[in-house]
This record gives structure tokens, sequence and C-alpha cells, in this order.
């Protein structure tokens, strides 16, 4: 369309010449067309006038032209330069942003190798929290089952200590009375230190004190639990031969015998010779 436009006003502008220099020459000038009048020398010189005026004319125009795109290709060449310091800027601004892209595409391949060591030992951590998980609700399970029994332990434990207790009264009982026993004897054995007597005297002297005519046969002491072989022997050296005798002990008798017999303290007492001589009598009695 521009060339077109270039076309008509080159052709308008040849017209605009050929007009104008008609003009001058036959205007302006007064030359005539007609050969009979015509005059070279003022021709030529019309003509070089005219040749002058538009060789200026189309310097004019050219100088103007130019002038004018100069003005347009310097705006453009500033234009130009603007935009390739924006071009430029933009590259660089670019190649920052590229810089960061890869510095940032980097970093992100970093976190996700960190993150995927980070998953594997929370994986790893989560199994292992898994497993100590089990083994505590396995331990918690046995604590409660060892609880469980150890209750029922305690409360047997109650009731054995409660019996302990009950026991362990009695006994207190037990040993106040062996004391005051014990406190009588001690009396008694004061009373006794005054006027010793030999005991085989005081157990010859049993049977008449009890009115009871004295047994001249030997019995089987041994079937007195508590007398064995050798005490046997030792209580028929002391002069007891008999369950009579045995039965009619007193307790100084019994502490005298045990003091003979270097035994333990209230074996007497504690075997309860009296009482198993007093059994035997009977059953000898009534066979």
């Amino acid at each position: 369309m521009k060339v077109k436009i270039s076309y008509w006003l080159i052709g308008l502008f040849g017209v605009w010449c050929v007009a104008a220099s008609q003009w001058y020459l036959f205007g302006i000038k007064g030359l005539q067309a007609d050969p009979a009048h015509f005059r070279p020398h003022e021709t030529t010189l019309g003509i070089l006038e005219v040749a002058a005026i538009l060789l200026i004319t189309v310097l004019l125009g050219f100088g103007i032209a130019w002038f004018l795109r100069q003005g347009a290709i310097d705006e453009k060449e500033t234009h130009i330069q603007n935009l390739s310091q924006k071009v430029s800027h933009t590259n660089h601004h670019e190649q920052e942003l590229l810089q960061r892209l890869e510095n940032a595409e980097r970093a992100l391949e970093q976190a996700q190798e960190t993150l995927k060591e980070d998953f594997a030992a929370a994986s790893i951590e989560n199994e292992r929290l898994q497993d100590e998980l089990v083994r505590a609700q396995r331990e918690s399970q046995e604590r409660q089952e060892e609880i469980q029994m150890l209750g029922a332990k305690v409360q047997l434990a109650d009731v054995e200590l409660g019996r302990i207790t009950m026991q362990f009264r009695q006994l207190e009982n037990q040993v106040k009375q062996y004391e005051q026993k014990n406190q009588e004897l001690k009396a008694q054995l004061n009373q006794m230190a005054s006027a010793p007597k030999d005991l085989a005297a005081q157990l010859a002297e049993v049977p008449k004190e009890t009115g009871r005519p004295r047994r001249l046969e030997k019995d089987d002491l041994k079937l007195i639990v508590g007398i064995g072989p050798k005490i046997e022997k030792k209580l028929n050296k002391l002069g007891v031969y008999t369950f009579e005798q045995i039965r009619d002990l007193t307790p100084e008798m019994m502490e005298q015998i045990t003091t003979k017999l270097k035994s333990f303290p209230d074996r007497i007492a504690r075997d309860n010779w009296v009482g198993q001589a007093k059994q035997l009598i009977r059953k000898a009695s009534k066979a």
C-alpha cells in the first residue's frame, strides 16, 4: 500500500514539475511555442532556470524528506537503543531468573533428597516406635496380670497376717504366762537354795507324798516322745525309772532334771512328758 502511494506521489510530482515548467516558461518568461517566434537563447536560459528550480526543489524536498526521515530514524534509533537496553536488562533479568530457577531447582532437588532421607528415617523410627508400643502394651498386660496375681497374694497375705497376728498375740500371752511361771520358779528355786535336797531323794519321796505305793518295776521311758536311749540312761542315773515318777514331777524337779541333762530349756514342758506319762499310765491301767 505504501509503495503505491509512493508511486502516485512521484507521478504527481512529475506532473507538477511539467505544469510548473510550462507555467514558468510560457507564463512568467513569455516564451511562445510558435516556431516563427522561437528564441533559442531565452528558451535555453528558461529551460536552465526551470531545471535549476526543479533541481533546487528536488534537493529541498530531498533535504526536507531526509531531515524528517532522519528525525524518525533518530527516534527509531533512540527507541531501538531503549529497546536494546530493555532487552539487555530483560536478558540480564532473565539470566538472573534462570540462575534463580536453577538454584531453586537444585534447592528443590536437595530438599527432595533430604525429604526422602527424612521420610526413610521417619519410617524406620515409626516402625521402631510401633515395636516399642507393642512391647509396652505386652509389658503393660503382663504387669496388669502380675498386679492381679499380687492383689490375690496380698489378700492371702492379709489373711495370713491376721492369722499370724492372732498367733503372735497368743504367743505374747503364753510368753507372759511363761514369764510369770519363770518368776514363780525362780522364787521357788530361791527358796530351795536355802535348803537343797538331792533329786533322787525327792523322787523317792514322791510316792509317799502322793499316798500311792511306789512301783519297783522299770518302765520303757522311750515311749515318751522326746526321750531317747541316751536320755533314758541319764534319767535312770538320776533315779527316774517309771512313768509315775515323771507324772509326779514338780517344776523344781523339772528344772533340776533339765540342768542335769544339759538339754534344751523347757524341754520337759515343751514335749509334755508329764501328760504323756499320764496317758501311758491310763493305758497300762486299762490293760
